[in-house]
């Protein structure tokens, strides 16, 4: 406190500027790993995608679908038709796109 050490009374010297560019440095490396993750995909409305389960068994099924996609949000989500006259609207990050297994 007043720019002495807490446990030795002597004077504290600090770079407040590297400290600072320091923690920018930590913050926008955090924000570019993470960055990384995201996925970079346009769903568009016709397109079939798969639907993440919330909480698979061990050596369950990951995915159920494919279902079609009814309507594309702003907000990243869209509507998926479940059945005829049953919609779901979900978060992009719980769709996963439909590839059919190639013969």
């Amino acid at each position: 406190m007043f720019n002495r050490d807490m446990f030795l009374n002597i004077p504290l010297i600090a770079d407040w500027q590297a400290l600072t560019l320091k923690r920018e440095h930590l913050i926008n490396e955090n924000l570019r790993r993470a960055n990384l993750k995201r996925r970079r995909f346009d769903y568009q409305v016709g397109q079939k995608v798969l639907k993440k389960l919330h909480a698979p068994t061990k050596l369950g099924e990951r995915f159920e679908g494919p279902y079609n996609i009814e309507k594309v949000h702003v907000n990243g989500n869209v509507t998926i038709q479940l059945c005829p006259g049953v919609t779901e609207r979900l978060n992009i990050r719980r769709v996963f796109p439909y590839h059919p297994p190639s013969t």
